[in-house]
């Protein structure tokens, strides 16, 4: 298994909640997206003072439903420090973003020290924007 396949997610954990503005309205409004995940560290650490190849430096979130090749970068939060073993309930939320309504891909990847990321279709979740 590379460093790229890393990722697991399972079916309720690339959770995407929202924070929704309290209008619906067909305008883009500012909303935050809470990304809960879990990750295998027994195979890719996260990195530290004394691991600094071949580790997880953070995790980064996305909208890819225009495509992964044209993803919106929505946030990023560093490895959980001195983590180890099968680690559930990972979770990182964005800063506030102009959403439209309707159905968005997000997903979660993995970025190794040299800004290498896991495969963003191994961890990806269809969120509902009202």
């Amino acid at each position: 298994m590379n460093a790229h396949t890393r990722l697991h997610c399972l079916p309720f954990l690339v959770l995407a909640s929202l924070v929704l503005a309290p209008v619906v309205s067909p305008k883009p409004s500012r909303h935050t997206i809470r990304f809960i995940f879990s990750y295998d560290f027994r195979i890719t650490p996260p990195c530290s003072s004394t691991v600094k190849e071949g580790c997880v430096q953070q995790f980064n979130f996305y909208e890819i439903a225009p495509g992964i090749s044209n993803r919106v970068k929505l946030g990023s939060m560093p490895a959980p420090a001195e983590a180890t073993g099968f680690v559930k309930g990972i979770t990182g939320t964005t800063k506030p973003f102009l959403f439209t309504s309707g159905s968005h891909m997000v997903a979660v990847s993995a970025q190794m020290p040299d800004g290498s990321e896991s495969d963003l279709n191994q961890c990806t979740k269809i969120i509902k924007i009202h």
